[in-house]
């Protein structure tokens, strides 16, 4: 009655462990399937447009991102396996602990805790958190994300480290472990669609629908501004020197909202300039005052006496 029992055991814990490995393939394969297919539908894998290295570079950016894809997903199931088989041998070891002496069960116990809470913790730490943001779809390889006040595209994230491309083409590289705690701006998370807003100052003395009528053609006339509805103006405050303005329009991927910000700025300052349009109503004025024969006498008395007590 107790062997029979023993096999029922023994059985009932290796199907559960083909059962678990085989649903732990089929995830992994479908989540390594879904991020290459979403890579490969990128056009184009920079948060800031650039001439010289895309014309060369964008796809093989693109072909080593999912090679590392591959790489870091072949990893992830290397470690799973070895885990899943961990459990599964001490499941199918548990009927047979009773013959083994206690004190060997305790040291071998004490001995693995010693080892993996202090010698190997960080490594650990940074691969349990490398797998989760693996599987996370909260950051994900290609996203275009603002983290710890760096604008950039996510390059590569590994069991060890996040890397962020940075717009400039320098790489922010950030420990997996760190990464799970870190809070950041995603613009392509859900769709590639981007409300891009430009806050500007104009004096009270300006005719204020002139100003919106310039900051709407400012959004309008650049080519990265994508509605067939006309760009949106607000006056956000009424400060003590000026109006605060906001003019906002559409555009679709995070590098075009970059350059349809900086196409607003750049025809809201031109147009500006053209027609006179002041941002404030200070004005500094710097004149030399007028000073008497007497003050300018005492002055060259006193330039004078410096002169001889060795003050130039």
């Amino acid at each position: 009655m107790v062997l029979d029992n023993l096999y029922i055991y023994l059985g009932t814990v290796g199907v559960v462990g083909v059962a678990v490995v085989w649903w732990a393939t089929s995830a992994l394969l479908k989540s390594k399937s879904n991020r290459e297919k979403r890579l490969r539908r990128l056009k184009n894998f920079n948060s800031v447009q650039t001439s010289l290295p895309k014309a060369e570079g964008q796809i093989g950016e693109i072909d080593a991102a999912v090679e590392k894809i591959e790489n870091r997903f072949s990893i992830i199931r290397k470690i799973t396996f070895f885990f899943i088989f961990i459990v599964l041998g001490l499941a199918l070891s548990l009927p047979f602990l009773n013959s083994m002496p206690a004190a060997m069960v305790s040291l071998m116990v004490a001995v693995s805790t010693t080892v993996l809470g202090f010698a190997a913790k960080p490594v650990i730490e940074n691969i349990i958190a490398g797998v989760v943001l693996s599987l996370s779809k909260a950051i994900r390889v290609g996203d275009t994300v603002v983290i710890e006040d760096q604008y950039g595209t996510v390059e590569d994230i590994s069991l060890n480290h996040t890397i962020i491309k940075l717009w400039n083409w320098k790489r922010l590289i950030i420990p997996s472990s760190k990464m799970l705690s870190l809070e950041l701006e995603s613009l392509t998370y859900n769709d590639t669609y981007i409300w891009v807003h430009v806050e500007f100052y104009t004096s009270y003395e300006n005719d204020l629908e002139l100003v919106r009528q310039m900051a709407i053609e400012s959004v309008q006339s650049s080519k990265h501004f994508i509605s067939e509805d006309p760009p949106d103006f607000w006056v956000m405050n009424l400060d003590k020197d000026a109006y605060q303005c906001w003019v906002a329009g559409w555009t679709n991927s995070a590098t075009r909202a970059w350059n349809l910000a900086s196409d607003i700025r750049t025809g809201i300052a031109i147009r500006f300039q053209a027609a006179g349009i002041k941002t404030h109503n200070v004005q500094v004025k710097m004149e030399p005052l007028a000073k008497s024969s007497e003050d300018s006498s005492e002055l060259h008395t006193l330039s004078r006496s410096n002169r001889v007590g060795g003050v130039s």
